[in-house]
């Protein structure tokens, strides 16, 4: 992606924003994983976006709209974590950037179960 300031344009790879959306996500407790659904990977062919393994983000205009697919724990409350990932994107970003967050919208698209849990033992 490109940014233009006074002193010219700045151009920071959209698998460099990716990566850093990603680690900060996955340093949030109750995160399981970050998910990519088909429709979201079909609409980035499609687009001018950068879309990568649940990770999509918009700039306009030098305000990046970062939209985060979550696999969650179970057990943790669900806004918590996704303000949880919110806070901590938009700082990994501005900080490691300089750029402004416009929207960081996280979708939840599914509860990872431990089976562990759930499974009859059978005594012997």
């Amino acid at each position: 992606m490109a940014f233009t300031n006074n002193n010219g344009i700045v151009q920071i790879a959209d698998d460099v924003l990716v990566a850093i959306v990603q680690t900060a996500t996955m340093e949030i407790d109750g995160v399981h994983s970050i998910s990519s659904t088909l429709a979201s990977e079909l609409i980035g062919k499609l687009g001018k976006k950068t879309v990568s393994k649940g990770v999509n983000i918009f700039n306009d205009d030098n305000k990046l709209t970062i939209n985060i697919n979550l696999s969650i724990k179970q057990n943790y409350k669900i806004l918590d974590v996704a303000q949880n990932v919110q806070n901590k994107v938009k700082t990994a970003i501005e900080n490691m950037t300089g750029l402004e967050i416009d929207k960081i919208n996280i979708n939840i698209v599914s509860i990872e179960i431990d089976k562990n849990k759930y499974t009859d033992k059978k005594e012997d």
